[in-house]
């Protein structure tokens, strides 16, 4: 490790200073953002299943998150507004999302109802969690500067990885050991309890990060007619809106088809799930500093290209282990994970900054919303069309083959947009390079 550690270096680094505290505290708190997230999310479908829930309502915990979401989204943004502290706002998301995932582990104790209550305590909590994000994302804009960012959330980014890794690992470790259904059912409670714990010691180091006071007067729905007229006039942004539509709406479609592959046609248990999601976020933890390095020397759009590149081709490689023979299967999606990992760092660093970058900046709140709507759209939409494609062909692993390929397609379309935008754009500046 020692060897491979020469070739790996931080992005050009902060001064020593405020801004390089605050780059720390931001990258704990991701850190506990995501052991959250991995403790009350990844295996909801699994706990739906162990408490009876029935194939319509496993497919709920999918879509009824997003349009739960998505109802909140704009009414949140404007509320959020309101606080003229930019951390506050973060900070209330954070914490009632945590008390919501808290509530959700009473579940198995609710008899006739149990199973209805987990999906609607699930579908709530994702509200106040997209709230998180695009306060976050809004509050992270205005306390980094624009050249500082890619170091900054290459921290995050990093630690965030390395937490997955870590939650993921054990989670399925301790539920694919238990013994019977109740014990491995008590264990998933004590997951969404953990996970409100956990949102507590996050609250408290993200109190330690900078305030950002802004003196705008509120926003209200008369700026959001405004923004919406405004946006005509930002081709930039509604160029990048789109194409991160249509690229991600073949992402969300292939999700529960990821799944069903895994669960019916290779025969995966929890502990197999987790070995799965580790490696998928193992490499791009190893990898997050080589591509940080990458998009200084050539920027953050062409970087995004070799993400989306990745992204493109992992619905090939996972139903082509569907193929290869009984005992190889398992460890074949493994290895395939592996693969797709190496370059999904360069997805994940850069599409974030991407946005930042053309984001316009009146009423910005409000314009990331509109960004994250249609994301949310496309998490609504998609994985049921893709079930139900997946249904219409015949369900069976011919069917997967041509489900997956379709989005595999997509993919590839948005893809292909966001390389004639960087062909456009190429001579144009790009934030994440350094000179």
């Amino acid at each position: 490790m020692k060897s491979l550690s020469l070739h790996f270096h931080w992005p050009r680094r902060l001064d020593k200073g405020p801004l390089e505290q605050t780059t720390s505290i931001l990258a704990t708190e991701g850190l506990l953002a995501a052991i959250v997230l991995n403790l009350a999310t990844v295996y909801t479908s699994m706990f739906a299943l162990r408490i009876g829930a029935s194939d319509q309502q496993v497919g709920l915990v999918n879509s009824l998150p997003q349009l739960c979401a998505l109802l909140a989204l704009f009414p949140g943004t404007l509320l959020a507004s309101r606080l003229s502290d930019r951390r506050r706002s973060v900070e209330i998301t954070l914490l009632l999302a945590g008390f919501i995932y808290g509530l959700a582990g009473f579940s198995p104790l609710l008899g006739n109802i149990k199973v209805w209550y987990l999906i609607g305590l699930v579908s709530l909590a994702n509200a106040p969690v997209v709230l998180y994000t695009t306060t976050w994302q809004n509050y992270f804009s205005d306390i980094i500067p624009a050249d500082q960012r890619n170091y900054a959330y290459t921290r995050r980014t990093s630690m965030t990885f390395l937490a997955s890794i870590c939650t993921v690992q054990l989670t399925g470790i301790v539920l694919g050991s238990a013994r019977t259904d109740e014990i491995r059912i008590t264990l998933y409670q004590f997951c969404y309890w953990l996970a409100f714990t956990v949102s507590l010691v996050q609250f408290l180091v993200l109190r330690r990060a900078p305030s950002h006071i802004h003196r705008t007067a509120a926003t209200t729905w008369r700026d959001f007619g405004q923004t919406l007229r405004l946006l005509g006039r930002s081709k930039r942004f509604i160029t990048f809106v789109a194409i991160s539509f249509v690229l991600h709406s073949g992402w969300y479609m292939a999700w529960p088809l990821f799944l069903l592959v895994q669960v019916k046609y290779l025969g995966a248990n929890e502990t197999w799930l987790s070995i799965i999601t580790v490696t998928a976020n193992l490499i791009p933890w190893l990898t997050v500093r080589y591509w940080s390095k990458f998009v200084e020397r050539k920027g953050i759009r062409f970087t995004l290209i070799i993400g989306c590149l990745g992204l493109a081709i992992n619905p090939i490689t996972t139903i082509s282990s569907a193929y290869l023979p009984g005992a190889w299967g398992l460890p074949g999606l493994v290895l395939f994970n592996i693969i797709y990992g190496l370059t999904f760092s360069a997805f994940q660093l850069t599409i974030l900054q991407c946005l930042l970058e053309v984001v316009p900046q009146q009423n910005k709140p409000l314009n990331l919303s509109i960004y994250t709507a249609c994301h949310l759209l496309a998490n609504a939409v998609m994985p049921v069309v893709g079930v139900q494609l997946y249904t219409w062909l015949g369900s069976d692993l011919r069917a997967m083959t041509y489900a997956m390929l379709t989005a595999s397609a997509i993919r590839f379309i948005g893809t292909g947009l966001f390389l004639l935008r960087w062909a456009r754009l190429r001579r144009d500046p790009d934030i994440g390079m350094r000179l």
